[in-house]
Parts: C-alpha cells; sequence; structure tokens
C-alpha cells in the first residue's frame, strides 16, 4: 500500500521506539480537523466490501434448530406484535431466553416482523451481515485512533471482517446478538479514545456521555459487554496513561453498568438453570484446567481455525493434554510478562484484550452445554488483529520492499481465510446442514447432532429419514427419554398427518409404545415427564382409550401447569365425552397462557352457545374475529348467536360472511331466524 501521511503516530526508529506509542495528552488532537487519516475510508470500504462479498451467501439461508426456535420463531414475545410483547421483550422475567437477558436483539426481530409482517429469513441475514460490518467500519476506526496507520488498520479491520471463527456470531440468526452489541462496543471505545485525548470538558463532558449511552445499549445487547471497562483499562495501557486509581475512579458509571448486567444475567441463568453442572461434574481443578485448554485452543484456532462446529461437547473423560494446558497458559503469561518489562507495549495491549474478553467465557464456572464456541472470539481476537496491523505498521510503512512481500503474503492469508470462511457458511444454510456438519467431528460419540437433524427433518416432513438419526441417536444414548419422546412424536404425526392411510392404528401404537420407553427411563425431570404423558394422553385420546388418556394428560398438567398443549388436549377428550363444562374451563386455562388464539377463542364462544350462554358466547366470537377476521367458521357460530339474541340483521350479515368463506347454512341456522 502506498505511503500515507499519518499524524500522531510513532515513527519506529527502533525496536524499543516502535513499540511505544505517542503518550496521549489532550493537546494533541484537538486541533486536528478529522480523527483519521485523509484516504481511510477508501480501504475501510474496500475492506468492508470483500467482507460482504464473502458472506452474501448467508441472505438465502434459512434458520437453523440450534437455539433460532426458542429466540425468534417461538419467542412468546414475537408471536404477537403489540405493546404487551414489547414491554415483555425488556421485562427481566418475561424477556429471558434459555436464561439469557438480551433484550435489545429481540427487539431487533420485532422490529423486522413490524415490518414485514413475518420472520423474513433474508432480512434477519442481511441485517447481521450489515451489524457485522459496521462493527468492522468502528473497529477500523479504532485503529487508526490507537495510532495504526491506514495500511495496518486494513490488515487489522480486514482480519477482523473475514477471519473463519467470525462466520458462527454472523451467519447464525440467534448470534444478532454478538454483532450487535459489538457494534457499540467498539463504539464506545473509539469514543474512549476521543475522550483521553480531548482538551475541551464540554466535549469531554458529551463524549462521556455518549460512551455511556452506548455502553447501556451493549450491555442490553449481550452480557459479554460487561469487559468494557477492561478493554478500556488495556487502551489507557497502550496510551501510556500512569497506572493510578484515578483510571479506576473516572470509570465507576460503566463499572456499575457492567455490575448490573452481569447481575441481571446470572439471575436469569440460575433461574433457567444453566449455571448448574449436573451433566458433567467437574472439580475446580478441572474447571481450571479446562479454562486453560480453552484458552490455548483460541490461540491456536487463531492460526489454524479447524476444526469449527457450533457445538464443542466436554469430553468425559477430560484427556491428558486439557490437564498439561495450564503449562502453555502459564508460558504464554510469561512471555506477555517479558514483553511488558521490554516495554513491547503492542503485544501486551493486544493478549489484554484478548484475555479480559474472552475470560469470562472460558468456561471455569461452567454454563451451557460446551466448553468452546467460535463465536467467543468476535470481540476478543480484536486484540490479535490490532497486533497484527500495527506490525504490518511499524515494519512496512518505511520499507517499500518489505512492504511489498508483506502485501503478497497478506493477500495470500486474506484469499486463503476467505474462501474457509465462505465454506464454512455454507453449514449454516439449514438445520440439516449444520447438523450433518456437526457428525464429521462427533460420529458415534454424541447423540445430540442426530436428534437435531431428526427434529430438522421431522420439521420438513420427511418422517423416514427423521427416524433413522432417532434410531441412530438412541443407539448412543438409550437411556436419553427425550429421544424415545421425539420418536413418538414422529410416529403420532404420521398416524395423524394423512399420510400413511391405512397405518394410522399401527404408528399410533408405535407412539404409545415410545412414550412408553421414554417414561420409564429414571431420574425424569417434571417438564421432560409431562410433556411425554400429555403426548401419550393425545394417542391414546386418539385411539379412543379416553379414560387413560384423561389420566396421562391430568397427571401431565398437574406437574406442568404452563403447558398449553395439556389443556388443549384435556378439552378435547373432555368435548368427546360431552363434558363441555369442564372443556370451556380447559378453553380458558389456555387462554391465559395465550391469549392470541383465535380458534381457542372460538371453540369456547361455540361450546358457550351450546351450553346456553349467548352473551358469553358472543364475547368470545367477537375476540375470535378480532384476532382472525379470515376465520370463516366463527362467522358462521357468531351468527347463531346473534339470531339467538334476535339479532337478526346481524345474524344475516354474519351468516353471508360465512358463505363468502365457503360455510353454507344449515337448517338448523333457518329454524333459528325465524
Amino acid at each position: 500500500m502506498a505511503k500515507k501521511n499519518i499524524p500522531n503516530r510513532p515513527q519506529p526508529k527502533s525496536q524499543a521506539q516502535a513499540n511505544k506509542p505517542a503518550k496521549a495528552t489532550r493537546s494533541q488532537t484537538t486541533s486536528a480537523s478529522r480523527w483519521e487519516p485523509a484516504g481511510w475510508l477508501r480501504w475501510a470500504l474496500i475492506a468492508m466490501a470483500v467482507t460482504a462479498a464473502c458472506y452474501l451467501p448467508t441472505l438465502s439461508h434459512k434458520l437453523v434448530n440450534w437455539d433460532d426456535d426458542p429466540n425468534i420463531t417461538e419467542n412468546p414475545n414475537l408471536i404477537h406484535i403489540d405493546g404487551e410483547s414489547l414491554r415483555n421483550i425488556f421485562d427481566i422475567e418475561k424477556g429471558a431466553v434459555i436464561g439469557n437477558y438480551n433484550p435489545l436483539p429481540i427487539f431487533t426481530f420485532y422490529l423486522e416482523k413490524w415490518a414485514t409482517g413475518e420472520f423474513n429469513t433474508t432480512l434477519i441475514h442481511f441485517n447481521n451481515l450489515v451489524l457485522h460490518l459496521l462493527t468492522l467500519f468502528f473497529a477500523m476506526r479504532l485503529l487508526l485512533h490507537m495510532g495504526i496507520g491506514i495500511g495496518g488498520a486494513f490488515i487489522g479491520g480486514l482480519l477482523f471482517g473475514i477471519h473463519p471463527m467470525r462466520v458462527e456470531s454472523v451467519a447464525w440468526a440467534t448470534e444478532r446478538k454478538d454483532v450487535l452489541f459489538a457494534v457499540f462496543f467498539f463504539a464506545a471505545l473509539m469514543y474512549y479514545v476521543r475522550w483521553i485525548k480531548t482538551e475541551e470538558s464540554g466535549k469531554r463532558t458529551t463524549l462521556y456521555i455518549g460512551m455511556l449511552v452506548l455502553a447501556i445499549l451493549s450491555g442490553f445487547s449481550k452480557v459479554q459487554a460487561v469487559t468494557l471497562p477492561l478493554s478500556m483499562l488495556a487502551l489507557d495501557y497502550w496510551f501510556r496513561r500512569p497506572i493510578s486509581f484515578k483510571l479506576i475512579v473516572e470509570k465507576t458509571p460503566f463499572w456499575l453498568v457492567s455490575m448490573a448486567f452481569g447481575v441481571i444475567n446470572l439471575y436469569t441463568l440460575k433461574q433457567a438453570g444453566s449455571t448448574e453442572d449436573e451433566v458433567t461434574n467437574f472439580n475446580f481443578l478441572d474447571r481450571l484446567c479446562i479454562g486453560a485448554y480453552s484458552f490455548c485452543v483460541y490461540l491456536y484456532k487463531l492460526f489454524v481455525p479447524h476444526p469449527m462446529s457450533p457445538l464443542y461437547p466436554y469430553p468425559k473423560p477430560l484427556p491428558i493434554w486439557v490437564y498439561l494446558s495450564p503449562i502453555l497458559f502459564f508460558a504464554v503469561w510469561y512471555a506477555i510478562y517479558r514483553f511488558w518489562k521490554q516495554d513491547k507495549r503492542m503485544w501486551v495491549f493486544g493478549t489484554l484484550f484478548f484475555f479480559f474478553n474472552v475470560m469470562f467465557l472460558l468456561q471455569v464456572f461452567g454454563a451451557g452445554q460446551g466448553f468452546l464456541a467460535d463465536r467467543f472470539t468476535y470481540v476478543p481476537y480484536f486484540g490479535f488483529f490490532a497486533i497484527a496491523g500495527w506490525l504490518y505498521h511499524t515494519y512496512a510503512t518505511d520499507n517499500p520492499k518489505l512492504r511489498g512481500n508483506l502485501n503478497v503474503a497478506a493477500g495470500i492469508v486474506f484469499a486463503i481465510f476467505a474462501v474457509w470462511t465462505v465454506r464454512q457458511i455454507g453449514i449454516w444454510e439449514n438445520g440439516g446442514t449444520l447438523w450433518t456438519h456437526v457428525m464429521k467431528y462427533e460420529s458415534d460419540k454424541n447423540s445430540l447432532p442426530y436428534w437435531n437433524r431428526g427434529q430438522y427433518l421431522r420439521g420438513q416432513g420427511n418422517y423416514d429419514a427423521a427416524l433413522q438419526d432417532y434410531n441412530k441417536a438412541i443407539s448412543i444414548e438409550p437411556k436419553n427419554a427425550e429421544l424415545h419422546n421425539s420418536r413418538g412424536k414422529t410416529h403420532f404425526d404420521m398416524a395423524m398427518g394423512g399420510k400413511f392411510k391405512g397405518r394410522e392404528a399401527e404408528l399410533t401404537q408405535k407412539a404409545i409404545a415410545d412414550f412408553n420407553e421414554g417414561l420409564s427411563k429414571p431420574n425424569l425431570k417434571p417438564k421432560t415427564k409431562s410433556e411425554m404423558l400429555i403426548n401419550r394422553g393425545a394417542a391414546l385420546a386418539s385411539s379412543g382409550n379416553l379414560d387413560e388418556a384423561l389420566r396421562d394428560l391430568n397427571e401431565g398438567v398437574a406437574l406442568a401447569p404452563t403447558n398449553k398443549n395439556g389443556y388443549l388436549n384435556r378439552s378435547l377428550v373432555y368435548f368427546t365425552k360431552q363434558r363441555y363444562d369442564l372443556a370451556i374451563g380447559d378453553y380458558s386455562e389456555y387462554l391465559k397462557l395465550d391469549p392470541y388464539a383465535a380458534n381457542i377463542w372460538y371453540e369456547r364462544g361455540m361450546l358457550r352457545r351450546t351450553l346456553g350462554s349467548p352473551k358469553e358466547a358472543l364475547s368470545d366470537l367477537n375476540r375470535s374475529l378480532e384476532l382472525d377476521p379470515n376465520l370463516g367458521i366463527a362467522y358462521l357460530e357468531r351468527g347463531r348467536v346473534h339470531a339467538i339474541l334476535r339479532n337478526t340483521a346481524a345474524a344475516q350479515q354474519d351468516y353471508q360472511r360465512a358463505q363468502q368463506f365457503g360455510f353454507q347454512i344449515q337448517q338448523y341456522d333457518l329454524d333459528l331466524l325465524k
């Protein structure tokens, strides 16, 4: 790259001087007309364009069955776009998803559905990409603010954009929280550098308030943002701000924001049971070794990002290299200590930035199903990308020959990473491609990828292939009740779907057998047992065993009073047994859990009319049609209610609407109109 005239950057006359950034003083930059050198925007746009080209395939991707359902498609706060849902998104209790309180990303999904009326996957992935590009933009500006020239900022920025370990954070819809929190995070750090360098009191106050707002927005996006004040301290070190208690005190609001979001997320994780280690039961020494091992793996994957998978399950027992990893961990920190003694500040800054932003994710205190995650490096790797950019800036800027060689080497690395990234993006196309990829690494060791691919295939209506995956999962983990439950639901779907004529009874019995097998497993959690009882109750009811079905449904509802399917299935049994009063009671319980179910309002209205309560029936049917104006059968039923109440004109109008939807009036209706 051509040499640029960079103001206020360190001039590497010697190795010692090369490691000394210009000490930040307020007088250095207040007179500058711009914070970045001329021509920087062109290179930023090039880096963004290359990154966008790599990620364009994501625009045709679908959602995956790996947290996308509870976060997006099945999130109760996104089913209906109204004020109550909006309030619930930001409510600590109602807004947490799988124990994570990150309301701002959920709010962005809310806005997308409000704008299009549906979950438009192209729009979702497009916005993830835009946020990634904005993060890259602010990361490059931060590098420039740190005194790294255009060439170095381009190297660091493009690494941030297309390193293969970025893919999980960008291509996975659920990780909207990663790219969203990072935008605010890097913007806050960029303005922090300006705050450090600015003299005028009014501007400093404005910058400080702006940083605090960005910190709050980042915290609302993802709990990982709690490391912002630690990252500020790393920048203090880079800019040679004297280490003092003042550096801690001046960041007091940021510490408070971090503590608040940290406490909130610890609470929501605990409520969801995500902080419990019931599966691995590792002791504290094991956990420390796991943390050191994760640290070392992330260092390795900086250079060779392989393998990459959405799932890194804990190995049992832990292999020997996990226990040996603290040796390498302490060796790295000894090297950093030597760099600190030699005043090689960028090496120290980059490693500190990485560690500060990854240390809470090293699984010393277990949370989740795995001990690694590619997405955990999204922000932390900036520290190492800054080192790469600084090395280019230091050694290539004033040496044309070396610059040419480095440009060739960088081009080769970028080409390799770009191809690698595009290939990795392909595994996130849908749930099928995702879990097929995981199987390459898990083979017969883990039932989860087979189970999840089976779930995806069942959702696609490919029941035979789903059953093959469930069978494989059960052969790997025969004691897992959830696997039998899923296979049972597949058999029941096949029995009720109408595609397997003549096999309904056989498939229903297979479903019941699976539910029986699952319920025989020891140590069932109440939620799991409840779901299987309710599923078995539905299967028994469909085969005519109403009394047995009712026993299962009663027990299932008692175990999980918030399982709305339990009330729905039991209401059908009561309806079949002509216990309409009890069916109405279950419809009422269902509507407490889901007040937007237009068909349930219709069902309750119809039964209330049958039991001689036309006024209550009219209220239910009005609500049903308010929620779904195209529910034709509700017009027919409301016409009957109006006729009973002698509202003849209204009855005739509803009958006409019902006929427009294809529902014909019966002799019963003609008699009501007389």
